[in-house]
């Protein structure tokens, strides 16, 4: 596996990992503004795009992995963990944050399983579906 900057060539193939884009054109937007503002990376399998992260510095100057999505058949076979591993290499700051629903548990159990420690919740993002918040302190 290897993991690279994504790039305009990447965003068909990003779509296409990304269940969500079927149905929200805004994700689509999103996805095209991350990749041109430099702050993807996707997670390449015999020349395919398996999965793919984004991190920002918008969460008070701190390194923010906003976004972290796996294809559905890559799931649980450490895709999840090179993108967040390589994050953690490339991130400016000396701490390390994301986020997940309170209902998604495969993401709660991976950032139990990389040492993230509980940060926070947020009420109201998501109607009856709070927010969890993660950190890790960088070397």
């Amino acid at each position: 596996m290897k993991i690279n900057k994504a790039t305009e060539s990447d965003i068909e193939a990003i779509i296409s990992v990304d269940h969500l884009t079927a149905h929200d054109e805004n994700r689509r937007r999103h996805i095209c503004e991350w990749v041109s503002g430099d702050s993807t990376f996707v997670a390449v399998v015999d020349n395919v795009v398996v999965g793919y992260a984004v991190l920002e510095y918008t969460f008070f100057s701190q390194g923010f992995i906003s976004m972290l999505i796996v294809a559905e058949a890559r799931r649980r076979k450490g895709v999840g963990t090179a993108l967040v591993s390589h994050l953690e290499e490339i991130c400016k700051t000396g701490k390390l944050f994301t986020s997940t629903n309170k209902s998604n548990e495969p993401m709660q159990a991976l950032m139990q399983s990389m040492s993230y420690e509980p940060s926070g919740i947020v009420h109201n993002l998501d109607d009856g579906d709070p927010e969890l918040f993660y950190f890790k302190k960088l070397n």
